[in-house]
């Protein structure tokens, strides 16, 4: 039970992140303040992504759930990615498109890894709403 509590409390702070946060950054700030805040924010949202996997590996480890474990390892291996990996190089290809905004290649390539990042996010998503959707399931 533990575990689906962590992983819709995780829904819901993914939801009010793409429904307000993301939205509103781009309406309300300039484009250099907007890069700025979510420079600062990013990594703050995948070390906590990092943490909620923990913490599902850890309660699916005490309910003995082995898909839950995998699940939570998984869930802490895609944001660790996103944090170490993607959200670097991601920057680099942002800082060479603001001194190049018509490059093709860049846009690209800012293009794929920005939508692997959101892709290894969503899944991260998916991997949550499984559990809530096994626990609904069960507990029927």
């Amino acid at each position: 039970m533990w575990t689906a509590l962590i992983a819709s409390a995780w829904l819901g702070a993914m939801g009010v992140f793409v429904a307000t946060v993301s939205p509103t950054v781009f309406q309300a700030l300039s484009m250099p303040d907007a890069s700025r805040f979510l420079r600062a924010y990013f990594p703050k949202l995948f070390r906590l992504e990092i943490g909620v996997g923990l913490a599902i590996l850890i309660t699916a480890i005490l309910a003995s759930n082995l898909l839950w474990m995998v699940l939570g390892v998984l869930i802490a291996a895609m944001a660790a990615f996103n944090l170490w990996v993607l959200t670097d190089r991601i920057n680099q290809i942002a800082d060479a498109l603001a001194e190049a905004p018509e490059n093709q290649a860049l846009k690209r390539r800012f293009g794929m890894m920005h939508g692997a990042s959101a892709g290894l996010f969503s899944l991260g998503g998916l991997a949550c709403m499984w559990i809530v959707g096994q626990t609904a399931w069960v507990l029927q």
